[in-house]
């Protein structure tokens, strides 16, 4: 797996190994390769937060520049639901402040983890013919933590999980460290193989 892929992400010789010798040890890319999986995020959520209101094409055909894997197929699945079915006449849009933290990245260098804090999250309900907004509702703060692929086809970071939502108190209880629980983690890629 690491020979083909590996040699299209520019950064795999730049990671450095951030806690000891286990076989899911952290790596960490350069600063530059964190910005930017943190900008890719950011434009992710902000194209899902604009999305709702395009036409259905549009958002089917989009998707694939922000989305990827399981993430795309499930936003496929649902945009195709919606079509099918009687048209909902209302949806609904999150959004809140995001303080997005990088927390790795597999040892290839092709897939990232990060945690995105939001803090200030609400929902927004607008009607679907006018876009009208109808209610806002309180979400309160979490922490989602979330997978990241990088395509180099595309040269661009894609969301391709959300792992798990955090509960509110997570910064109360130390350090987080993301174990290889969830079965895309538990996968040996590049140099732990």
């Amino acid at each position: 797996m690491a020979s083909g892929s590996a040699r299209k992400i520019p950064w795999t010789n730049q990671m450095r190994r951030l806690h000891g010798e286990s076989a899911f040890a952290d790596w960490m890319a350069p600063e530059s390769v964190v910005q930017t999986v943190q900008t890719d995020y950011l434009n992710a959520v902000s194209w899902m937060h604009d999305s709702p209101a395009l036409p259905w094409t549009q958002q089917w055909r989009n998707a694939a520049t922000y989305l990827a894997g399981h993430f795309l197929r499930r936003y496929q699945s649902i945009l195709l639901r919606q079509r099918s079915e009687r048209p909902s006449p209302c949806y609904g849009v999150l959004r809140g402040d995001h303080d997005v933290r990088v927390r790795g990245f597999s040892a290839d260098g092709r897939r990232s983890w990060l945690i995105d804090i939001q803090t200030g999250r609400r929902i927004a309900t607008y009607t679907s013919e006018t876009h009208e907004r109808v209610v806002t509702q309180d979400m309160g703060d979490a922490a989602v933590v979330v997978q990241m692929l990088y395509e180099p086809e595309a040269s661009r970071w894609k969301i391709e999980a959300i792992i798990q939502e955090l509960p509110s108190s997570w910064q109360q209880h130390g350090k987080i460290t993301l174990t290889p629980e969830h079965p895309a983690l538990r996968q040996r890629i590049g140099r732990d193989s």
